[in-house]
């Protein structure tokens, strides 16, 4: 793999955000050139920052990716209004002028901006990738496809009338040959495992997980799952759910009559899907609202899920893992399978034995019609389409496409992107994930005064043992590893056959999962759970912090920006899922060798950890001035009651702050930013903020300011005096 230079990284314009190949001459000179230029002219307009008297531009570093990180938080500055008064328009007061705000635009934002930059390098890199390799072949085949309209509308609903109206298939009740139904070709333990094979999880879901038993190993797991909207849609009384639920229904309707099957009729159609429907509520019923629950090596000693434990009324676990695995790879049916929620398979099983085949086999129907449809032509599912517009440049079909490609190929996707340098090894920001780990056990080090020791030490281990999940697993950086993994298919993609390419993949991918095929390249740390996400997370299963690709992008990450920058930008949002890692609440988790670790704690623990977060409510009590206001907003309350009491992004600033002068290498300064690392490093904080329609009011506008007045540095940095609202005296310090 070509390393990933200063003289070699692409560059994506600040505003455009397409990524072009140019040579290495045309990188060097033009990064020279803009910084130049930028500089001279931020120079010539910035103003004064804070209440210094004058600034200083650093520009040492030259590189194309210092240049567009830079350029884009350039851009976002107001330094016409003082920070101390109110650092998010400050911060993030222009983002508005360099960004799309008309209604339909999916800019507003620098979470979707990144989204943006994102799928067009992604886009860039498959449409350019090497396709001797059999990755490269196969994910371009696959993007082409998602991309070739014209063909996607020539086969109209066929793809989709073929898995409810043929042979063996998963045949809706109405659909199936002219309503002609026949029982005896349903089977709910086929039916699921066909539908599992697709990643559709209709009921539950199975998947691989860490082994409690046996350290370091894996084995399969289930649990909830099946709902299509969240659980919150189905049983709430209030007006707006009520909307969702008829939308909902109303549109499954549509979209199977515009299938245009022979012989079908709206008002048998209405009945399935309401028969259908009315069993997801039944479903939301007993569904968990959070996955919780973790077992212990005690609570596992399960002999077989359904053999002893939990039974399904109707259903057939040997016939159902049969179905799902290749014929000579299917495991034991008594093998080991660890159940996440108990008491919801005893429910399930209660709910199933009252409901007739044919509403099953319409719900399961239903399930399949509508996971598939985003990947149906736009006539036939509308705003659901990947393909609800396809003009090339400006409408986001290669966004939809990109985002396939990535979920079905994600392994050819990041590769292809590595392979155009666009995008970076990810060992610098891994080492910033360790060194903010580090800062959170000292932190909890530092108030473990006023806990019991066990909880102290719990809270402690809990941090030590989470794990990276950061942007692609190490193994990517191998590109023989990759084509080693993709040679396993059986198939070739067809550039002119997008359904059935999406339908061979989604089966690929789930079969590698359940037989364990990536596991040898992760040494066990399977990414299934994660990659695809669209944010970032924290996974209470596996104690995992979860950071995806696109947060390794400008304006909130380069690897060749300096430190300060990339501690206040991604590195802040790392700490966020840390400090959310360990809140109370969470009673269990996993160490580094996959054991479940209790996490218990009185009523006096629990107050005092309370009380150590609590202390941020001092910031309750600060105001900001924002243009415009006649008089200062209040930090505390306001719009979703302020920030008095979310101190997530509050403490996670800190750790952050506290990581980055712990471990602080080289130069602190980068191009067209005032000569202070202080302000890098909180200029770098906000630009996960601004927005183009973020109100004085708003959370965010609060939150910003709340982390400013939360540190005396940035007091000291931008020079606030006693007198200006953000001002921080140093009296109050907070560990967390």
């Amino acid at each position: 793999m070509q390393s990933l230079n200063d003289d070699t990284e692409m560059t994506v314009s600040g505003q455009t955000r397409y990524a072009f190949k140019f040579s290495k001459e045309c990188v060097v000179i033009g990064a020279v050139a803009f910084s130049l230029v930028l500089n001279v002219a931020l120079v010539a307009t910035v103003g004064v920052l804070g209440h210094s008297q004058s600034t200083h531009y650093h520009s040492s570093c030259k590189s194309a990716a210092c240049v567009e990180t830079a350029a884009a938080v350039a851009n976002s500055l107001n330094t016409s209004h003082p920070a101390c008064s109110d650092f998010y328009e400050y911060s993030c007061g222009n983002y508005k002028l360099h960004h799309d705000t008309e209604e339909g635009s999916y800019s507003y934002t620098v979470w979707t901006d990144l989204l943006e930059t994102y799928s067009k390098r992604l886009r860039s890199s498959i449409e350019s990738v090497d396709r001797s390799s059999k990755y490269g072949s196969e994910v371009h085949s696959l993007f082409k496809s998602c991309m070739d309209v014209s063909a996607i509308n020539e086969s109209d609903s066929q793809p989709i009338k073929d898995l409810l109206n043929k042979g063996d298939a998963l045949q809706w009740p109405t659909i199936a040959q002219n309503g002609a139904w026949d029982q005896k070709n349903y089977s709910l333990s086929t039916w699921l495992a066909k539908l599992h094979s697709l990643n559709i999880n209709s009921l539950f879901t199975l998947t691989k997980g860490p082994n409690p038993l046996k350290p370091g190993d894996v084995a399969l797991k289930v649990y909830p799952s099946g709902l299509i909207m969240w659980r919150w849609d189905y049983v709430s009384t209030s007006e707006y759910a009520e909307k969702r639920r008829a939308e909902y229904k109303s549109s499954m309707v549509d979209l199977v009559m515009k299938l245009d099957i022979d012989g079908l009729n709206k008002s048998a159609v209405t009945r399935d899907v309401q028969e259908a429907f009315d069993f997801e509520v039944e479903l939301a019923k007993i569904t968990p609202e959070w996955r919780k629950e973790i077992y212990t090596a005690k609570q596992l000693r399960v002999r077989g899920l359904y053999k002893d434990r939990v039974s399904i009324a109707g259903f057939n676990w040997s016939s159902y893992m049969s179905n799902l695995y290749p014929a000579d790879k299917s495991p034991d049916p008594l093998s080991l399978v660890f159940v996440e929620d108990q008491h919801y398979f005893q429910n399930l099983s209660a709910l199933i034995a009252v409901t007739s085949p044919r509403t099953l086999a319409n719900y399961m129907s239903q399930s399949l019609v509508y996971n598939l449809a985003e990947h149906l032509p736009e006539h036939i599912s509308g705003q659901i389409s990947a393909h609800k517009n396809y003009n090339y440049d400006t409408a986001p079909l290669y966004y939809q496409c990109a985002s396939v490609a990535e979920k079905l190929m994600p392994w050819a996707a990041v590769r292809a992107m590595l392979d155009a340098n666009l995008l970076a090894d990810k060992t610098p920001a891994a080492e910033v994930f360790n060194n903010l780990k580090s800062t959170v056990e000292k932190a909890i080090d530092a108030v473990s005064g006023t806990l019991s020791s066990s909880f102290a030490s719990q809270l402690k281990n809990r941090a030590k043992y989470l794990r990276e999940k950061l942007g692609y697993p190490s193994w990517i950086l191998d590109a023989s590893k990759v084509n080693e993994y993709y040679k396993k298919m059986d198939f070739t993609l067809d550039a002119k056959d997008y359904f059935g390419n999406v339908l061979a993949m989604s089966q690929f991918r789930k079969r590698n999962v359940l037989l364990s095929t990536e596991d040898k390249y992760t040494d066990g740390e399977g990414w299934d759970t994660f990659y695809g996400d669209s944010e970032a997370s924290y996974y209470l299963h596996g104690n995992q912090v979860y950071i995806p690709n696109w947060y390794l992008f400008a304006p909130v990450y380069s690897h060749q920006m300096p430190d300060s920058f990339n501690y206040g930008g991604m590195g802040t949002w790392v700490a966020y899922y840390m400090v959310y890692a360990l809140e109370d609440d969470y009673r269990q988790y996993y160490d580094d060798k996959g054991q479940v670790l209790p996490l218990n704690i009185s009523d006096a623990d629990r107050r005092a950890y309370q009380d150590i977060k609590n202390c941020n409510n001092f910031i309750a009590n600060k105001t900001y001035l924002p243009p415009g206001a006649d008089k200062p907003l209040s930090i505390g309350f306001g719009w979703n009651m302020g920030v008095e009491a979310l101190h997530f992004d509050i403490i996670s600033a800190n750790m952050a702050y506290k990581a980055w002068t712990a471990n602080r290498k080289g130069s602190q300064l980068a191009p067209a930013l005032p000569d202070d690392a202080d302000k890098t490093f909180f200029l770098a904080v906000s630009q996960f903020y601004c927005s183009t329609r973020y109100s004085p009011d708003s959370y965010y506008h609060k939150l910003l300011n709340g982390i400013a007045a939360s540190r005396a540095e940035f007091t000291a940095a931008f020079g606030c005096r006693e007198s200006d609202p953000l001002y921080n005296d140093g009296a109050t310090v907070c560990y967390l």
